[in-house]
């Protein structure tokens, strides 16, 4: 009896590792629907990155604060870049950009669209999202004063956040 059962397990656990296949995990290190990874430059020298204060943003319609980094930060000082996501369910989203400098709030709308992408990655992890033809229209302030000067679209086809700078925001 003793040996039936020994059989029976090995026999069992030759069946479940036989049944796992390699796409059957989804790991860390596997493509994820990217970030919009955002570089703050200076407006008088474009070649010089220009760190903001203290940032904030918010998608136009939310009342939460988006993740800014790989830790899900939603407030971020003395930061030259940054990681935002992107609508998976429309070909737009809006951002209010906050920048908080000496105390003082000043806040300016972009708006970015682009063409979505489906892409399959195995059967574990599904499909993630990529991002084509990436526009930026920063909306121009009626009152106050706007503290982002232009926005330039660096890489406009967004399918990693790990190495490429795709939008550059100049202040």
């Amino acid at each position: 009896m003793k040996r039936f059962f020994s059989i029976l397990l090995v026999l069992l656990a030759v069946i479940l590792f036989n049944g796992c296949e390699k796409d059957d995990l989804c790991t860390t290190d596997q493509a994820v629907t990217p970030r919009l990874v955002i570089e703050f430059r200076d407006v008088l020298n474009p070649l010089n990155l220009k760190a903001v204060d203290q940032i904030q943003v918010q998608e136009i319609g939310s009342t939460e604060l988006a993740p800014l980094d790989s830790n899900d930060s939603t407030t971020l000082t003395d930061v030259e870049t940054i990681s935002i996501p992107l609508r998976t369910d429309g070909n737009r989203t809006s951002y209010d950009f906050i920048l908080t400098e000496d105390g003082t709030i000043n806040s300016d709308n972009i708006d970015f669209n682009y063409i979505l992408e489906e892409e399959y990655v195995s059967r574990a992890c599904g499909f993630r999202i990529i991002y084509d033809n990436l526009v930026a229209i920063l909306t121009p302030e009626t009152t106050g004063t706007q503290w982002i000067n232009r926005t330039v679209i660096v890489e406009n086809n967004i399918t990693n956040d790990t190495e490429d700078i795709h939008v550059q925001i100049l202040h």
